[in-house]
């Protein structure tokens, strides 16, 4: 018969010291030394899914001697650790359940009420999982636990490419498919991780562009329908010559320095806005494709809104920002007829701008889908 008994140590000696043991209880010895290797486990932890070793030695010594209510706690902790608040909320209420007046139990009770909330976000956060969309195209967003991933695949950017034939130089854009994966974990609505970006193949100059990786930091909007990433890229330029289109050699391929970019993940279905009025709508030709800024009438560089809905709000350019570039030609000097002619194209076509914001130190570079009238 096993005889309850509370440790007389306070609750944050059991979950940061892990290793209090009430001497003299009349526990089974098996249960017990799973006690003593759920404890090494943590010991051993370096990472959440570690925990989850100490999580089935801890169990087993519960199922070993379920009225044990130190059990519980220690069970309770390393779910916590493990991200699992569900099973660490059931645990602390199996030890108010054997000792609700037991010394410790006004601090379990206490992690108890944090765990709840927790819970509660985790179960926000799982929502985040899915298919998202964005001006890029579409990523795919994982959430497991405070584990998040989000991936993309398609046309990569950040590189120009310049050939040296018989008749010249000519410049063009990179082309080519690559997979681009953000990598991180979460707190609350706060996300921090790696960006990576697979090698591949430009299909303009037959190089090998190689992979690149930053610090990512994100964050989810509060209503859940926005994610914003922001990251690092590097920017490359490859080189290729031939006597004829058709017998190129790739020359090589140089790093040209680095641009801020932040990319914005919309939820299908949650983005709500409109464009264009409608009694405008008929003026524009059902092949024209616009991103939605609004430019100023003094300065038409300036920004003075953007359109909801729209490719430059979801992808985050705001009013106020400065456009330096479109599509890598310098803006300055020109009027606003101009620049919209250079940022306005036919819908589904590709167009980048490039931006000076207050309080960031470089350009933040954007790549939009231009977008019909809606």
């Amino acid at each position: 018969m096993v005889r309850r008994c509370v440790c007389c140590l306070t609750l944050m000696t059991l979950l940061l010291a892990g290793a209090a043991v009430c001497l003299g209880q009349a526990v089974p010895e098996e249960a017990r030394r799973y006690l003593m290797r759920g404890m090494a486990a943590e010991e051993m932890a370096k990472a959440p899914k570690d925990f989850e070793r100490a999580v089935r030695e801890y169990a087993q010594a519960a199922r070993l001697a379920p009225n044990w209510p130190d059990i519980h706690v220690y069970l309770g902790s390393a779910q916590t650790k493990a991200g699992d608040y569900q099973g660490a909320i059931a645990s602390y209420r199996r030890f108010l359940e054997l000792a609700p007046d037991g010394p410790d139990a006004g601090k379990v009770r206490d992690e108890l009420y944090k765990l709840e909330y927790r819970a509660e976000q985790q179960a926000q956060v799982a929502d985040l999982g899915g298919a998202w969309d964005s001006a890029r195209g579409p990523f795919t967003v994982t959430v497991s636990g405070s584990d998040f991933s989000a991936r993309w695949t398609g046309n990569a950017t950040g590189v120009d490419v310049k050939f040296g034939g018989a008749f010249g130089s000519i410049d063009f854009r990179g082309k080519g498919k690559s997979e681009e994966v953000f990598t991180g974990t979460m707190d609350g609505a706060a996300i921090k991780g790696i960006w990576r970006r697979a090698p591949y193949r430009d299909e303009k100059s037959d190089c090998t562009i190689p992979g690149d990786q930053s610090e990512f930091t994100g964050t989810v909007g509060d209503d859940g329908a926005t994610i914003r990433l922001k990251f690092v890229r590097s920017r490359y330029n490859a080189e290729y010559t031939g006597v004829f289109f058709g017998l190129e050699t790739c020359t090589g391929v140089n790093k040209t320095g680095e641009m801020p970019e932040e990319i914005v993940l919309f939820k299908p279905g949650k983005v709500k806005g409109t464009s264009v009025p409608d009694f405008l709508k008929p003026a524009f030709d059902k092949t024209l494709g616009l991103v939605g800024i609004n430019l100023a009438e003094k300065d038409p560089r300036v920004v003075v809104s953007v359109v909801e809905g729209m490719p430059a709000a979801a992808a985050g350019i705001r009013a106020g920002d400065r456009l330096l570039k479109v599509n890598g030609e310098d803006v300055s000097g020109m009027n606003g007829s101009q620049i919209a002619g250079l940022v306005r194209g036919k819908a589904g076509t590709q167009v980048t701008i490039e931006v000076e914001r207050q309080g960031e130190a470089k350009p933040l570079r954007f790549e939009l889908v231009r977008r019909a009238p809606q």
